[in-house]
C-alpha cells in the first residue's frame, strides 16, 4: 500500500508530498470517500455540478459589472480565485471585508474560496449578496480609487523602490539630512539673533 515505485522500475519513484501524506487517518478518510462517491446521492451531486458552479460564477461576475466593482471570479468546480480589473496597491485588503461580512478565505492566500459542493441555490444567494456587500464597502472606504498611469508594472516598481530604500536605509539617511540640516538652520538663527 505504501510503495511508491514499480519492482520493474525502481527509480520511477512516485513522489507524495504533504504534511499527513500516507497517514492511516488520512488514508483511512479516502477510501472512505472513494466508497461514498459511488453512493447515487453523491453521483448525482457531481453529475451537474461543473454546470452549476460555472452558471454561479458567470452571475456573481455579471452582478459585479453591473455595479461597477473592479473585481471578478474565476472558477475550477466550486473553488474560486478571485481577479481584479484595475489595478491596485491594497486588493490584498479585500479578504478582510469578505471576513467582515462573513466570508472566510482559505488560508492558502488572499484570493481563494473554496465552497461547499452542495450549496442550494438560496445558501448561494446570500454567499453573493456578502460577496458584494464586502466589495461595496472597500469601495466605498476609498482602497480602490484609479488613475490612468497607474498600472501593476507601475505599482511593484514603487514598492521595489520603496523596499530597497528601506533595505539599503536611504530613507533613514534622508530624514537624518534633512534633521540635520534643520538643526544647522535653526543653531544659524540663534546666531544670528
Amino acid at each position: 500500500l505504501m510503495k511508491r515505485f514499480k519492482d520493474d522500475q525502481p527509480v520511477n519513484v512516485s513522489f507524495a508530498r504533504g504534511t499527513f501524506n500516507s497517514h492511516p487517518f488520512v488514508m483511512a478518510t479516502m477510501n472512505e470517500f472513494l466508497h461514498r462517491i459511488e453512493l447515487p446521492y453523491c453521483q448525482r451531486l457531481y453529475r451537474h455540478s461543473e454546470q452549476v458552479w460555472n452558471a454561479r460564477v458567470e452571475q456573481l461576475n455579471q452582478r459585479l459589472e453591473d455595479c461597477a466593482l473592479p473585481l471578478r471570479v474565476a472558477n475550477l468546480g466550486s473553488i474560486w480565485t478571485i481577479l481584479y480589473t484595475q489595478p491596485g496597491r491594497y486588493n490584498w485588503m479585500f479578504q478582510f471585508y469578505l471576513r467582515k461580512h462573513g466570508i472566510l478565505l482559505s488560508w492558502v492566500g488572499s484570493g481563494r474560496v473554496i465552497m461547499s459542493l452542495n450549496y442550494t441555490d438560496e445558501e448561494f444567494d446570500s454567499v453573493m449578496q456578502c460577496f458584494v456587500d464586502a466589495a461595496f464597502d472597500m469601495k466605498g472606504g476609498g482602497w480602490w480609487w484609479f488613475r490612468p498611469d497607474l498600472t501593476n508594472k507601475a505599482i511593484k516598481r514603487q514598492l521595489l523602490g520603496e523596499m530597497l530604500k528601506a533595505r539599503l536605509g536611504i530613507l533613514n539617511w534622508d530624514k537624518s539630512r534633512r534633521n540635520n540640516r534643520l538643526e544647522t538652520d535653526n543653531m544659524n538663527e540663534v546666531g544670528n539673533a
